[in-house]
């Protein structure tokens, strides 16, 4: 195995986005950090800020590499001879996956009355990339198809296509653009779900941003500005009446501007002051959530150890309501991530986050949430990769007395047979507890699954 390697990159104080090392031809550099992530584990399409699920076990994710902040180091590590060869047509590099899962789910529903089973995930997905060292096109198609055995109002499709460009408009001015769109499936007993759903929530989203970055030595800034839509269909309960959810239908448009300032080229500090505006373009007037927001933050970013890698960051955020009936938030926001490369074979990541999200209750506007992560990730061979994970995390619902704790462990087990073929095998449980109002299910959930990778 080879040694951690020290970090070959200036810091640029600004947060990582999540993205696979897998998307396209690895992206590197001064503005690496830009380039948002195209993966979610098993071919899933990046979903529109602010409508991301929970982490309820809503699937299995038995592929994928882990976002790190070091790369060449134990969990995001590839060594030489499983590299993927991607297929070169014309000026393009095109990179085909499939993966498929055979699951068992311990609590289909995330319910205190657990029903249990077996389930069978096929997850294509295409990576294309422009063959051009000057500019960078990435494109992804991906799809998640879930069939159960016996629960057939389980059954869904996801799909999604996302693409990025950067180009160099000089040499010290770099622009970027992103576009998505994307058909998703949210986790069982998740904040948008009702306890008597006959199936699982689905939404459709649209969306995308650009921006500008100068490097002006030392100082490096930033602007973007985007925007975002999400249209929610209506769902089916288990009485036969169906539940309108116009009321999450949301457009948004945010910008942003962010400066970082290179305190040593590998520590750097950086402030950042975002708004954005959000309409309800299908609700009823007494549940549109027309609202405005903002927040400013702080932080550093970089290497405080030879082996440590620290962000953290610290603001105010507020969240203003046309609608008098829905409370307005004023307050600190905070997200920490670190990471301890410990040994060559062992890795040790910790993420801490406090935001303010929309909720999916026609009852609620926003949730005030707190997450805990913990991760190891442990390369003992070159071709056999271990991982495990731990979270906590709370959601204090504004508007009424709900409260929900969560509570879940992954073990995860990676081996490539070759460059083409890999195998991985999953352990997880989840665990949610209520409080107050019954919003949402309390359950607890086990559950385990094997998969099959195919890169041709």
């Amino acid at each position: 195995m080879t040694a951690c390697p020290a970090s070959s990159e200036r810091i640029e104080g600004t947060r990582r986005t999540a993205a696979s090392a897998e998307v396209g031809p690895a992206v590197t550099g001064r503005w690496g950090w830009w380039i948002g992530g195209a993966s979610l584990a098993l071919g899933g399409v990046a979903m529109p800020v602010g409508v991301q699920a929970q982490s309820l076990g809503a699937g299995w994710a038995l592929d994928g590499t882990p976002s790190l902040d070091r790369p060449g180091v134990a969990g995001n590590r590839i060594e030489p001879g499983f590299e993927a060869t991607p297929l070169h047509v014309g000026s393009f590099l095109l990179e085909p996956r499939i993966s498929a899962i055979w699951g068992y789910d311990g609590n289909v529903f995330n319910e205190p009355d657990a029903r249990r089973d077996a389930a069978l995930v096929v997850a294509p997905r295409l990576n294309v990339a422009l063959d051009d060292s000057r500019h960078r096109v990435n494109v992804v198609l991906s799809g998640r198809l879930r069939r159960f055995a016996l629960t057939g109002t389980e059954n869904s499709d996801a799909y999604g296509a996302r693409g990025n460009g950067g180009f160099a408009l000089g040499p010290n001015v770099q622009f970027d653009v992103t576009l998505e769109a994307a058909r998703q499936i949210e986790p069982r007993s998740s904040s948008g779900a009702a306890i008597n759903a006959r199936e699982p929530v689905s939404y459709h989203g649209l969306g995308g941003d650009a921006g500008l970055q100068f490097d002006l030595g030392r100082l490096r800034l930033s602007a973007r500005a985007g925007y975002r839509r999400v249209s929610y269909n209506d769902l089916d309960l288990r009485d036969g009446d169906t539940r309108d959810q116009s009321f999450r239908d949301t457009q948004a448009v945010s910008a942003d501007l962010r400066i970082a300032y290179d305190l040593s080229g590998f520590l750097s500090t950086f402030v950042q002051a975002r708004g954005d505006t959000r309409h309800s373009f299908r609700a009823a007037p007494e549940q549109a959530r027309d609202s405005r927001g903002g927040a400013i933050t702080a932080g550093i970013k970089g290497e405080i150890m030879p082996l440590v890698s620290l962000e953290v960051s610290a603001g105010y955020q507020v969240r203003d309501y046309d609608n008098p009936d829905f409370r307005d938030f004023q307050g600190v926001g905070f997200a920490l991530e670190g990471e301890w490369y410990t040994t060559p074979l062992l890795t040790m990541q910790l993420r801490a986050e406090r935001r303010f999200r929309n909720s999916g209750n026609r009852e609620v506007a926003g949730i005030l949430a707190d997450t805990l992560t913990a991760t190891v990730f442990y390369d003992p061979t070159r071709r056999l990769r271990l991982s495990f994970a731990g979270e906590v995390a709370r959601d204090n619902y504004r508007d009424v007395s709900t409260r929900a704790r969560r509570v879940r462990a992954d073990l995860q087990v990676q081996y490539r047979i070759n460059r083409h073929v890999a195998l991985a095998g999953q352990i997880y449980w989840r665990d949610q507890h209520v409080t107050g109002t019954p919003l949402v299910n309390a359950f607890t959930a086990f559950g385990a699954g094997l998969g099959l990778t195919i890169t041709p």
